[in-house]
């Protein structure tokens, strides 16, 4: 019987020629450092429900490669991906019966989203727009787009329509897993992943004057944020710009994604139209921008109880 690591290898192989690079790269990363070491010298018929929720079990409770913890429930529902689609691979080239488990439901509460309030927003504001640098204008940028990490830093500026006042969101910097039997990284520029995150964004109104004044200033290099050494910026220095810049304003360190959440919520606020906001953040559909950023705070919760106050003289 074969066992399932030369299974998992197989279908490696067979996988890579059918995605992006940096997909296959984001596959044997998570092979490589979580699906490896579980399932060693196991045959595959072996692999059953038990052996799986183990395996989720473990990952959950304490996976982090530090010591740190559980793993996040996307990154364990990415192991089980793969493994599932290597116990299918088994069955259809090898006729080996998949176990009938592949679904699992996580009880741990998701983590709450965070944001910068509106007063933290406009003390980063009032920062970044005092100190207008390449890395301090892409950060005003995502503010008022919701730019993913590696889209701001793979933005050129032809890709900024002067005339329509419109982002063209066309690429992305990555830094993935490199293919060798090594565990660094490279850094690769390519499409985005999916196709709604090739898109159109317009630039509100208070963001164009600035980014504007900017290009005057730094307009000479390809991208809008550039480091010395290269063309683009690597997402990594910027994140670590970024935490700097935070410090600076005595705000609380929230990570990069923070600045979409932000975004995105100052959004939903202000009663933007959600199927425009989805398409803006470049969501595969609308009940993905629903269920992450429409939650009812108590405020709007009080003002939608005092309508049925309209309704009656007392």
């Amino acid at each position: 019987m074969q066992k399932f690591e030369e299974l998992l290898n197989e279908w490696l192989k067979y996988t890579e020629i059918q995605v992006k690079p940096s997909t296959y790269a984001c596959y044997l990363r998570l092979a490589r450092t979580h699906i490896y070491p579980f399932f060693k010298d196991v045959p595959m018929d072996a692999v059953d429900q038990n052996m799986l929720s183990s395996f989720i079990t473990k990952k959950l409770e304490n996976g982090r490669l530090d010591g740190g913890g559980g793993l996040s429930e996307k990154t364990v529902r990415d192991l089980m991906s793969i493994i599932t689609s290597v116990c299918k691979y088994a069955e259809i080239v090898y006729k080996i019966p998949h176990p009938s488990l592949l679904k699992w439901r996580n009880t741990h509460s998701p983590k709450p989203i965070k944001v910068f309030s509106r007063q933290e927003q406009k003390i980063l504001e009032a920062y970044l727009s005092d100190s207008l640098t390449p890395s301090t204008m892409g950060i005003l940028i995502c503010l008022y787009s919701g730019l993913r990490l590696g889209e701001i830093c793979a933005l050129r500026w032809d890709d900024l329509d002067i005339d329509q006042h419109i982002l063209h969101v066309r690429r992305t910097v990555q830094r993935i897993y490199r293919q060798d039997h090594t565990r660094t990284t490279e850094i690769i520029i390519g499409v985005p992943k999916t196709r709604q995150s090739i898109r159109d964004i317009p630039i509100a109104s208070r963001l164009w004057p600035i980014l504007a004044t900017y290009k005057t200033h730094f307009g000479a290099a390809s991208c809008i944020i550039s480091e010395k050494n290269r063309p683009f910026m690597d997402p990594r220095t910027y994140q670590l710009q970024y935490r700097k810049y935070l410090a600076e304003c005595g705000l609380p360190y929230r990570n990069f994604h923070a600045l979409r959440h932000t975004f995105a919520t100052r959004c939903i606020e202000n009663n933007i139209d959600l199927k425009s906001l989805s398409e803006i953040l470049g969501h595969a559909s609308v009940n993905l921008t629903l269920n992450r950023y429409v939650h009812s705070s108590m405020d709007l919760k009080r003002s939608q109880i005092e309508k049925l106050c309209k309704d009656f003289n007392f």
